[in-house]
């Protein structure tokens, strides 16, 4: 991508509502992490599991973070 193009990117994410940025950042940081394998190989797993029954339940991290 050329600095042209960064430029009219960067002006269309700042017309962008506030949930829709920060959708786009999640998005980014997704693929940020899914290129760095060998740093956080613990987040990529987790990442790259799409099986649900592997996720961890809310009730359950709810309790370790009130811990």
């Amino acid at each position: 991508m050329d600095n042209q193009n960064l430029s009219q990117a960067k002006e269309a994410i700042g017309l962008l509502t506030d949930a829709e940025q920060d959708h786009l950042a999640s998005y980014l940081l997704m693929m940020r992490l899914k290129r760095n394998k060998l740093v956080m190989p613990a987040i990529h797993q987790r990442i790259e599991d799409a099986d649900t029954d592997n996720w961890e339940k809310v009730k359950k991290t709810r309790d370790s973070l009130s811990e």
